[in-house]
């Protein structure tokens, strides 16, 4: 019986000795474990501070984006309005200058009849020149 006794005793210690290792064991799984778990809980707050900034910077570039379009927009309605203003100021040259050119051709006309009544006076003066000459020289021979 002391036998067992001491078996039994012999036995409880090993398994004391294995329970002791396996709570050592455990204890250090366990630090590891919450290490392991306060690292990836600071990832995690890093992540989603990173993806709160994400968020943020996402929604103020979308705010430029729809003030760059409404600008742009802006921008493309002002050239067409521009467009539209110097294909008016275009067109009312264009018509000037028609007039212009109906002008032109008009007082070339007139510049030609003035020319052709000019060289009619000049060729009625020839005669009447011709025929003052021939009374002056006809006086002085008198």
């Amino acid at each position: 019986m002391a036998e067992d006794i001491k078996c039994l005793t012999e036995s409880r210690m090993r398994a004391m000795e294995i329970i002791k290792q396996k709570m050592v064991e455990m204890k250090n799984q366990n630090e590891k474990l919450t290490s392991e778990n306060a690292d990836l809980s600071d990832r995690v707050q890093t992540l989603s501070k990173s993806y709160e900034e994400l968020i943020i910077e996402n929604e103020n570039l979308a705010k430029e984006l729809k003030e760059l379009t409404k600008s742009s927009q802006n921008t493309e309605d002002e050239l067409t309005a521009r467009i539209n203003i110097l294909k008016e100021d275009l067109h009312e040259a264009d018509k000037r200058a028609d007039n212009s050119e109906r002008q032109v051709v008009y007082l070339l006309k007139r510049v030609q009849q003035q020319e052709d009544l000019v060289a009619a006076y000049m060729e009625d003066y020839k005669g009447t020149g011709q025929f003052i000459d021939d009374s002056m020289n006809e006086l002085i021979d008198i």
